[in-house]
């Protein structure tokens, strides 16, 4: 597909959640707190990205990947979300060989997550007009700002020709120590845990207008909060402490 449908699509989608061209795109509280898609985490095997199945207005990312990368997960399932005529999708992260619509959906990504003005803008900044050649703390700057992970960020540097594939090499190992080295926070690099699934967004909301309005019982309120891996909910298990400032 053209990539100025796919630039559209995705300013439309941002305009959906509120959010402009400017701006870093924090998906998963849009998402969670979106009154139509329910948004899952949930330890898939490791070759999958993500799940959309439209007709349950689902998504469901794979809670192994870093938050970086289901951020950028979340996108990519949006995509079939708004545009897919499929009503399931199952996304692996190898696209190497798979369909055009998942090409698509992986650049719709790229461009929800970074616009390509603000991302030409940045990197403009960055670079001094082209003037300096983008290096590591350039990049960690970029994916610290939009939120998202390395693979993202080098994939997009080259398609926009800022760098080479080849010179793309050097900068897919030591993420973690590097972002630490430059003072950055390293929480973008790491996974959730895995061993904790959780739900969030229209589902949980949906269960407790039943609730209240005495449409279900407690107990049976209970009882989709644990379907929905929220026994924290029901149990209150989490141990936060209040604090109004």
């Amino acid at each position: 597909m053209d990539r100025l449908v796919l630039q559209r699509r995705a300013l439309n989608v941002r305009d959906h959640f509120g959010v402009d061209d400017n701006s870093p795109m924090d998906l998963v509280a849009l998402v969670a707190t979106n009154s139509e898609i329910t948004l899952v985490f949930y330890p898939f095997k490791e070759e999958i990205s993500g799940v959309c199945i439209k007709s349950a207005n689902l998504i469901a990312i794979n809670s192994r990947s870093t938050l970086g990368r289901q951020a950028f997960s979340i996108a990519h399932e949006l995509y079939h979300y708004f545009y897919d005529g499929e009503k399931t999708s199952i996304s692996y992260f190898d696209v190497s060989e798979n369909s055009r619509v998942e090409k698509d959906a992986n650049l719709f990504a790229s461009y929800l997550l970074m616009p390509d003005s603000s991302f030409t803008r940045f990197c403009n900044k960055l670079t001094n007009r082209g003037s300096n050649k983008i290096e590591l703390h350039d990049i960690l700057e970029i994916e610290q700002y939009f939120r998202v992970s390395r693979n993202a960020v080098l994939v997009r540097l080259i398609q926009e020709e800022y760098i080479t594939p080849e010179e793309s090499e050097q900068y897919k190992t030591d993420i973690v120590k590097n972002a630490k080295k430059y003072g950055f926070d390293i929480t973008l690099y790491l996974s959730t845990d895995i061993n904790k699934p959780k739900t969030y967004g229209a589902y949980l909301k949906k269960a407790l207008e039943l609730k209240n309005s005495g449409l279900i019982s407690d107990g049976k309120y209970e009882e989709y909060l644990l379907e929905a891996y929220r026994s924290d909910i029901v149990f209150d298990d989490n141990g936060e402490k209040d604090i109004y400032d």
